[in-house]
C-alpha cells in the first residue's frame, strides 16, 4: 500500500491539477481586464450618447491663438452734425457785437470798418449808431447823425444822456462843418422832443 501511495503521489498526470490554481488566476486576470475595458467602451460610449450638442460655431468666428472673437464689431455711430444757421449771418452777428463791445474812438473805428470790410451794412439801431459817431472818419459820423434823426422822428432815445454829451462833443471838436451842423441839429431835436410832447399832452 505504501508503493501504491507512492505512485499515486508522484503520478505526472496528478501535477497538472497541482498546477491548476495558478493557470486558472491568470485567466481569471485576464477576463477581468477585458470585462473591465468593455465596461468603459460601454460608459463612454452612453455619455456621448446623452452628452449636450454644441452647436457648430461659424468659420472665421474664433482665431486659433486665443480664441477671442475675431468677427469685426460693428461701427460707432455717429450722427452728422446739426444744420446751423447761415454762416454769413453768423459771421454778421459775430463783428456786429465786436463793435456794440468796443471802447474807445480806435477800436470802435476798427471794428466798425471791419463790419463794413465784410460786406454788411449797419442795420438801423440807435445802439449801433450811437457808437458811430466815435468813428475817426467823419463821413461814417455824419452817416450816424442822419440816420439817428431818422430814427428819433418815431422812437425816443434810448441813451439821450450819452447822446447829448457825443453831439456837443462832435459840434465842438468835429473838423468838417457840416459834421458840426448836423450834430448840433440832432441836438436840438433831441432836446426839444420832451418840450413838444409836453405841449401836446396839455
Amino acid at each position: 500500500m505504501r508503493k501504491d501511495e507512492t505512485k499515486v503521489w508522484h503520478n505526472p498526470e496528478l501535477a497538472p491539477f497541482a498546477r491548476a490554481p495558478k493557470t486558472g488566476s491568470t485567466s481569471r486576470n485576464s477576463t477581468t481586464q477585458q470585462d473591465s475595458r468593455v465596461a468603459k467602451e460601454h460608459r463612454a460610449a452612453l455619455e456621448a450618447l446623452f452628452a449636450p450638442r454644441r452647436d457648430p460655431e461659424p468659420e472665421g468666428s474664433k482665431n486659433g491663438k486665443n480664441g477671442r472673437d475675431s468677427t469685426p464689431k460693428p461701427g460707432r455711430i455717429v450722427l452728422a452734425p446739426p444744420p446751423q444757421s447761415d454762416p454769413r449771418a453768423t459771421e454778421r452777428q459775430r463783428l456786429l457785437g465786436k463793435l456794440l463791445g468796443a471802447e474807445g474812438r480806435p477800436h470802435i473805428t476798427k471794428a466798425a470798418n471791419e463790419f463794413l470790410g465784410a460786406g454788411f451794412n449797419f442795420p438801423d439801431d440807435q445802439d449801433v449808431h450811437l457808437k458811430l459817431l466815435e468813428h475817426s472818419d467823419e463821413s461814417r459820423v455824419r452817416e450816424a447823425l442822419s440816420s439817428l434823426s431818422s430814427l428819433l422822428v418815431g422812437e425816443l432815445p434810448k441813451r439821450r444822456a450819452v447822446l447829448e454829451s457825443r453831439l456837443r462833443r462832435i459840434e465842438e471838436f468835429a473838423e468838417d462843418e457840416s459834421t458840426r451842423d448836423a450834430a448840433a441839429q440832432l441836438r436840438r431835436q433831441v432836446s426839444g422832443r420832451p418840450d413838444t410832447q409836453n405841449q401836446s399832452a396839455q
